[in-house]
């Protein structure tokens, strides 16, 4: 990726609705090439739509999601699998696959209906998602034998396979320990730094978003409320504003800038 410019990933009047309900409303976005954008808000928001409709799984929308300044409805499935990967909430697998084998899956952009691909590049990126992800000693081993920590990083290896520039991650540390969301965090601060992938992602977690991204993109009231650097963007006054809690502010042992909150603003939300 050294010498090939990053895409850029926008929406462009982006306007969502299920049922008449609207879940986003005129939604103008353009995530910078090469970073590591985490997008927030309070649940029901529209965080995970967003992230399904600019990952192609969602086409009931108003307005255009554009790659590179292409419109993405017009682009092949394949074609753009290529170029972007998603990791959605909930995934599950047989009992029998095994992680080099889950991995393989990712390879589907470069298969045809009768044609295997190519096995050696396949192999070959097979074996480095499994790098990136610290996953080669556990090729061999069936997934559902992983705890949730090494499973969701088989699934993000599953994504690496498809060889993407931009990757999106919809709240991967759900559901795990401590010890496995720093270790699913860092991969992602790995990808970013060595591979220079754009990484957009939802996050619960408002440490990892301070700690762990660029940029900030804030969803509030069925649309952008806030977009900026974690400096910029996460304050004592947007957690009451925006999620209905005080919080403290201080800095750790690492100089890293740290909200706890400590009880609900009235009134805010």
């Amino acid at each position: 990726m050294d010498n090939v410019k990053p895409a850029v990933l926008a929406a462009k009047n982006l306007t969502v609705k299920i049922e008449e309900k609207t879940i986003l409303a005129h939604v103008n976005i353009s995530f910078t090439p090469a970073r590591r954008t985490a997008i927030i808000g309070p649940n029901g928001a529209g965080k995970s739509t967003l992230l399904k409709v600019l990952a192609g799984l969602n086409h009931r929308y108003e307005g255009k999601v554009l790659l590179d300044g292409e419109d993405t409805r017009k682009l092949g499935r394949k074609s753009f699998a290529r170029r972007l990967a998603i990791l959605p909430q909930g995934l599950t697998v047989p009992a029998d696959v095994t992680v080099s084998e889950l991995v393989d899956y990712g390879r589907f952009p470069y298969r045809g209906i009768l044609t295997a691909g190519d096995p050696k590049r396949d192999r070959e990126a097979v074996e480095q998602a499994l790098t990136k992800t610290h996953l080669k000693s556990y090729a061999s081993q069936r997934v559902m034998t992983l705890s949730g920590g090494e499973r969701q990083r088989a699934f993000i290896a599953m994504a690496l396979a498809q060889e993407p520039e931009i990757l999106l991650l919809d709240e991967p540390t759900t559901y795990l320990d401590i010890g496995h969301q720093l270790e699913v965090m860092n991969i992602i601060e790995e990808l970013n730094r060595n591979e220079s992938m754009t990484i957009i992602m939802v996050l619960h977690d408002i440490n990892h978003a301070l700690q762990y991204s660029d940029e900030i993109v804030v969803i509030k009231d069925h649309g952008i409320y806030r977009h900026g650097t974690p400096e910029e963007i996460l304050t004592v006054d947007l957690l009451a504003k925006v999620f209905g809690v005080e919080a403290d502010v201080f800095v750790n042992s690492n100089g890293i800038r740290v909200l706890s909150p400590i009880s609900l603003a009235e009134g805010e939300v």
